[in-house]
């Protein structure tokens, strides 16, 4: 039976912090405000842009206002412009990413990307970091109407791939990796390493946590975990 492996990108595969405090820095200083540091972002990344500019700018529970908002509006797009001519400054892979999606590939994985980040941003990030070969299937934050944590882009993934929540796993970060895996009916292992609202990778409640990205096969491998799993 082929499995699928369902992938989160930022704080999962790329560490996009340093660009993407750059886009929050440069609205920030387009209205006259004060810097945050990477650090700080690194908590506010998970939901997508709209997301990241209200908790950005109002605070770590801030909901950003709907689409239609013309001052808000007119932030996400200054932040999505730089952004876009920004992506990867300083983004890069997480330490072994490209060798262990090599030897997923080979081991007959189907490998997915499911993120909240923009459909085309995330394609130019990948083609940017030389990992858009290793994807059978992207899904941006745009591709659906929803976005994680409801499950319906995990769903649709699987059905593309061909695979079902019996024979799929979610990897990613946050809680909303958690959550979508959860609704979807998949496992979720996840990465300590990641970015995450608040608390530690144990809070997150997956079936299973990894510290560095190449122990991934190792625990796919693990005797009898895939059955544990489902």
């Amino acid at each position: 039976m082929t499995h699928a492996l369902l992938f989160d990108l930022d704080g999962t595969l790329v560490d996009s912090a340093p660009d993407l405090a750059g886009a929050m820095n440069h609205l920030l200083q387009h209205m006259g405000r004060d810097s945050i540091p990477v650090e700080q972002v690194r908590h506010l990344v998970g939901r997508g842009a709209r997301y990241l500019i209200a908790r950005g700018l109002w605070g770590q529970e801030a909901i950003p206002p709907p689409v239609g908002d013309a001052p808000f509006d007119a932030a996400v797009s200054c932040f999505l412009d730089y952004y876009r001519d920004h992506l990867s400054d300083y983004s890069r892979p997480f330490p072994a990413v490209p060798e262990t999606l090599t030897l997923l590939q080979q081991q007959g994985y189907l490998l997915a990307v499911v993120t909240n980040k923009p459909l085309e941003l995330t394609h130019l990030l990948l083609k940017q970091l030389d990992l858009t070969p290793f994807f059978s299937i992207v899904i941006g934050g745009d591709s659906l109407p929803q976005r994680k944590p409801e499950p319906q882009p995990l769903l649709y993934a699987m059905a593309q791939l061909g695979t079902t929540c019996h024979n799929s796993i979610m990897v990613g970060d946050s809680t909303n990796d958690v959550l979508a895996a959860r609704a979807a009916g998949c496992p979720v292992i996840a990465v300590s390493y990641g970015y995450r609202h608040e608390g530690s990778a144990t809070d997150l409640g997956a079936d299973a946590i990894i510290d560095q990205f190449e122990h991934l096969p190792q625990l796919l491998a693990k005797s009898g975990y895939r059955q544990e799993l489902c």
